[in-house]
């Protein structure tokens, strides 16, 4: 159940803005980058490349977050990023993930810098996380 609601929103958010930059949806990346003050900032990327910064309610394409989705996505994308910082060592601000469309389904790509640590698909991930 908490795949098919994640997935169905960061795909909103991907085919939302692959119409607002008029490419296909592969090519639109949602970033997810540490906040120290306690939540995650989004960033939409067009091929890797950073557009604009965005809030949940943009990529959930509505107006309010009547059934709290953001309160639950947060701390599973800190601790998403917090994890992989752990694997390699590094402290949780040098880290970022991709979320993306890959094949119809989602998938996260993890970096550290510019360096490429790893691929998987969104319900792996999750079930990584015992979710």
């Amino acid at each position: 159940m908490v795949e098919a609601i994640v997935k169905k929103i960061m795909t909103t958010g991907i085919n939302k803005y692959a119409k607002l930059y008029n490419v296909p949806a592969e090519k639109v990346q949602i970033k997810v980058t540490n906040d120290p003050n306690g939540t995650v900032f989004y960033t939409m990327c067009n091929d890797f490349k950073e557009v604009e910064i965005v809030s949940f309610l943009n990529i959930m394409d509505k107006k309010m977050d009547i059934f709290q989705y953001e309160a639950l996505a947060n701390p599973f994308l800190k601790k998403s990023l917090g994890l992989y910082a752990n694997d390699t060592n590094d402290d949780v601000l040098n880290v970022c993930s991709f979320i993306m469309k890959v094949n119809n389904n989602i998938g996260l790509a993890f970096y550290n810098g510019y360096k490429n640590g790893k691929n998987i698909s969104l319900g792996k991930h999750l079930g990584e996380l015992g979710l």
